[in-house]
């Protein structure tokens, strides 16, 4: 018979072995928080070391190595913890060790969802390589830990079938997986927005925990099951990847307070907490691999070995997304300087606060971005525009709508948008003029407009035509040998006209000039990559390039960008808030004019005469 006397308790046991007692200790300790009272006296050494206690006794053969420490610490001191890091950095790994030590500590009272994409990455990582993995380990141990693997139903649960058939085995608790891709189609955790921890009777003791696995390839729909669940004081919420975008769900769950385009790359491992439900987020650097520290060079085989990434940038590159994405595991600068818009820069310039207006003489518009079949959404928003209390020009973006296309209906889908711009028309008493749209690849939209509103119709908008030649902004210049300098051009400056309605928002945010805007809004314009081309021009990726790495349209912000052009048309200017009256060049600015006379002269003298 085996007793241990431990924290001011006893386990004394005639079939268990020391071991076996050490083990029920920490679990004890675990269900009592970690710090407890006995006989009056506080004991007890924390939830972390008890779980690490418990680690090391339940699988004494694996490294408890920092970063596994940090990660484990994060999940067990926090209601959300988000695990950013390189391959090979052991994120599978922590997620499976604290949801087996939990459901083994509260078999009766804690349900766990795990999920990833499909079926088969469930097998091949966080189920099969993770959780079964250490559960075969423990039981072959540790025989009366509970648990019955239903391999069908990918889950593990603490009741056996009853076989006189009298009871039914419940699955509402344990450890259930859940693959969000199903048919190569997303399914998300939508079914399971609803699920409660599994209480005991009469008592509110249950706990529900989600563990999400690969999360940065998911869908962006993949986040919204945590609205509901986050209501619950009893619950706790884990996720874990290689960050392939700042918009992509890891990267939007993991932004920290200030912004991507904010966030300082320490060259090392790093914590910080988001804005999105205060999450803890660790990022695992595999520039800072444990196998690199004193003593331990390479001693980890299954973490990123000392080389690791050198490697990976002497085949890629220093700027290369395979780099960031699985040698450093934080998203690159090119990730985030490379936006048409971020977050923090709406967050900078005020875009996402109301507008004070000054009177009431103010431009009401709407604006559509029309789509019917390929997934595309059909977008339509309210906005206005006019002086501020301070009387500046600003634009205050309405929230977007998605105007529903109706399939069997007895008007086609272009009929059903007229109607409902009809309807706007008039119920909201906007003229057709002040109304836009895409009519960029549907030009028989036109017609059913001039159907419904006669002569007097909406005004086309057509995201692929030519750069137009109005300023960029109002307060941009470039060098002129006439005239000493001149209005910069958007024909100069933009390759596109979609680039130079995408970035017109921009320019707009950057003055100061627009309010009211929808995150959701914004979310879509940080998604959207742009690249300087030839004759050093600006151009944003094109539509096919930016869904093939999204997977979804940026249709909200499309929306925008027309009601944007829309103002502009209507008189609304682009100009930088406070930069007041632009004063004429003086002499100190004569610099200017030699170095554009200097830059025309070689220019001209290098140039190929046709004869």
């Amino acid at each position: 018979m085996a007793t241990v006397k431990k924290y001011g308790l006893t386990v004394s046991d005639p079939t268990f072995t020391e071991n076996d007692c050490n083990l029920k200790l920490e679990m004890e300790a675990i269900r009592r928080g970690g710090e407890f009272s006995v006989g009056g006296q506080k004991v007890g050494l924390g939830l972390v070391r008890h779980y690490l206690n418990f680690h090391k006794i339940c699988w004494p053969e694996d490294e408890q190595h920092r970063w596994f420490i940090l990660g484990m610490t994060g999940i067990i001191e926090n209601k959300i913890c988000a695990m950013l890091g390189c391959a090979s950095s052991g994120k599978t790994y922590t997620m499976s060790a604290h949801a087996l030590t939990d459901f083994f500590c509260f078999p009766r009272t804690s349900l766990a969802l795990i999920s990833s994409t499909e079926i088969r990455s469930l097998e091949l990582r966080i189920w099969g390589r993770g959780i079964k993995y250490l559960f075969n380990r423990a039981r072959a141990k540790f025989p009366w830990l509970p648990g019955f693997v239903l391999e069908s139903k990918m889950a593990i649960v603490p009741d056996d079938i009853d076989s006189d058939e009298g009871m039914a085995r419940a699955i509402n608790m344990g450890i259930i997986c859940v693959p969000c891709v199903s048919g190569g189609k997303f399914v998300g955790m939508s079914k399971f927005q609803g699920v409660k921890p599994p209480n005991s009777p009469g008592k509110n003791d249950g706990i529900l925990k989600h563990y999400g696995d690969e999360v940065a390839v998911m869908h962006s729909s993949f986040l919204d099951a945590y609205a509901n669940w986050m209501t619950s004081a009893n619950f706790k919420g884990v996720m874990a990847g290689n960050p392939t975008d700042i918009s992509d769900p890891l990267c939007t769950a993991s932004e920290p307070v200030g912004g991507w385009d904010g966030f300082i790359d320490s060259g090392t491992t790093q914590t910080w907490r988001s804005r999105w439900h205060n999450a803890y987020c660790i990022a695992f650097d595999g520039r800072d691999t444990p196998n690199t520290d004193p003593g331990t060079r390479d001693k980890f085989a299954f973490l990123a070995a000392c080389n690791f990434v050198k490697e990976l940038e002497a085949t890629y590159g220093a700027d290369s997304w395979q780099l960031y994405q699985q040698g450093i595991g934080k998203p690159s600068k090119n990730m985030v300087s490379n936006r048409v818009i971020t977050i923090g820069l709406c967050e900078r310039h005020k875009a996402f606060d109301f507008a004070i207006w000054k009177g009431s003489r103010l431009t009401r518009i709407y604006h559509v971005d029309p789509a019917y079949g390929g997934g595309d959404r059909c977008a339509g928003t309210e906005s206005v525009f006019g002086e501020d209390q301070d009387g500046n020009q600003v634009f205050a973006a309405g929230q977007p709508e998605i105007i529903p296309i109706r399939l069997n209906y007895h008007l086609d889908a272009e009929g059903q948008i007229a109607a409902h711009m009809k309807q706007i028309s008039e119920s909201r008493n906007i003229p057709p003029q002040n109304m836009f749209y895409d009519s960029f690849g549907r030009g028989t939209l036109g017609f059913e407009l001039a159907k419904v509103f006669g002569s007097n119709c909406p005004v086309p908008v057509d995201s692929g035509a030519r750069c137009t030649d109005r300023p960029v902004r109002f307060d941009l210049y470039v060098p002129d040998g006439k005239h000493g300098r001149r209005l910069k051009m958007c024909h100069e400056h933009y390759s596109k006209f979609v680039t130079e309605m995408w970035f017109s928002v921009r320019e707009i945010i950057e003055s100061d000039q627009m309010r009211n805007l929808a995150r959701a809004v914004a979310e879509e314009g940080q998604s959207r990559l742009y690249r300087v081309v030839m004759g050093n021009k600006v151009e944003v990726e094109s539509k096919d390039e930016m869904k093939e790495r999204i997977k979804k349209s940026p249709d909200l912000f499309d929306c925008l960008a027309i009601g944007i052009e829309g103002a502009r048309r209507l008189g609304f200017q682009i100009k930088r808030i406070g930069a007041g009256i632009t004063p004429k060049m003086g002499d100190s600015d004569k610099w200017l004019l030699d170095m554009a006379k200097k830059r025309d002269k070689e220019s001209k003298s290098k140039r190929l005469v046709y004869s």
